[in-house]
């Protein structure tokens, strides 16, 4: 059988794998490797160090440099494309024949390159972006931000025609599936759960601390900020025997300041993987509250994977196939504070926990995903 290779374009350095996107790219080029692919990882630096880590699983990386500033915000080209732009990546790239993925629409300012035109290409698809920024200008409370994310996305949506010279686009939830396929045609959509550290919590989760309640996220993000800005105001502030703690990274001046109001409330800020994965494991239920749908969501799988009670609204678990493993609420703070009270009650059971597991193996087992993956490549 013929040696499998492929390129990645990662739009960062998937390694430590501590948020969102990188966690998919870290996990996915893990499970590749694993299963025999070899790996070139074309990387952009945003924020992050070169990784020794990632030569384990890649035969080879290149880092490039993120162009940003002004200029690359000047372009009629999406900022998270433009500023992504480099022709020795393109030059990388055409070294060998392989194919190539592209992680998200930011890597994919060559996908329409002429010299790539014979290549097998695939689209990473880590949000329908265009959507996402329009739900970060409705978060945000900044005038200046509203407007960048509102030309933002429709920059995005006047870009996202390109995927139409991909061979396949990668889809992370059935809600993106759906929506790709009315673009592009369903022969194009290929619909690849997230990829994620998936070892489950075995059945002693239960916490030996006082009871609390947990929200987690980066808490510099307009969608999360507005999140726990209501959690807070409207549904901590009601009962004040139940402790609350919010953790996430760069917590924001205004989210400080409103959690002196309140005695139960707690901020716990950039905290090390080993101490967030500690909380999550001890917190009895966890609250997963967004008004935007985008993608699926990996603070969903940490709490389902190693905690316990997983309190989310509708918006949160939208195309994850994980709805029914969660305790679904409203927006109405009443109804989120008595499912609270009654989660409280008693420790998750041994059968939601088997169900779980069940649920997970099924839909995210990242050989599995792997496994199709590797059948695209020619």
């Amino acid at each position: 059988m013929n040696e499998k290779r492929i390129h990645i374009v990662s739009f960062n350095i998937p390694y430590p794998p501590n948020y969102g996107g990188v966690i998919d790219v870290f996990y996915k080029l893990k499970a590749l490797s694993e299963n025999g692919v070899k790996i070139t990882l074309h990387a952009f630096k945003y924020g992050r160090k070169p990784a020794p880590e990632l030569e384990k699983y890649c035969e080879k990386v290149y880092y490039y440099k993120r162009k940003t500033g002004i200029f690359s915000q000047l372009s009629n080209l999406p900022y998270i494309v433009y500023s992504r732009r480099n022709s020795e990546l393109l030059a990388n790239l055409l070294k060998d024949n392989s194919p190539i993925l592209f992680e998200g629409l930011h890597g994919c300012y060559c996908l329409n390159h002429p010299l790539l035109k014979d290549r097998l290409k695939m689209v990473r698809a880590h949000n329908i972006e265009s959507v996402y920024y329009r739900g970060l200008a409705q978060n945000t409370t900044s005038l200046l931000l509203k407007l960048y994310f509102n030309r933002e996305a429709r920059k995005l949506e006047k870009f996202e025609p390109v995927l139409s010279q991909a061979n396949y686009i990668l889809t992370l939830s059935t809600t993106e599936k759906k929506y790709f396929e009315t673009r592009f045609g369903k022969d194009k959509i290929v619909y690849v759960p997230l990829f994620f550290q998936n070892q489950l919590a075995e059945s002693d989760v239960q916490t030996k601390t006082k009871p609390f309640v947990l929200y987690h996220g980066d808490l510099s993000t307009p969608e999360n900020r507005k999140a726990a800005a209501f959690l807070m105001d409207s549904v901590a502030s009601r009962d004040k025997n139940i402790p609350w703690i919010f953790a996430g990274l760069n917590p924001q001046k205004d989210l400080l300041q409103l959690t002196e109001k309140y005695e139960n409330v707690t901020v716990l800020a950039n905290l090390s993987g080993e101490k967030m994965a500690q909380l999550i494991r001890e917190a009895n239920v966890h609250i997963l509250f967004t008004n935007q749908v985008s993608g699926v969501k990996v603070k969903l799988l940490h709490a389902l994977a190693n905690g316990q009670y997983c309190l989310a609204n509708k918006e949160m678990v939208e195309g994850s196939g994980l709805e029914k493993l969660c305790r679904i609420i409203s927006d109405q703070p009443d109804e989120i504070l008595e499912t609270i009270r009654e989660c409280l009650q008693k420790p998750l059971s041994e059968t939601e926990i088997i169900r779980r597991k069940a649920v997970f193996h099924q839909i995210y087992d990242n050989n599995r995903n792997a496994l199709n993956v590797n059948k695209l490549l020619t």
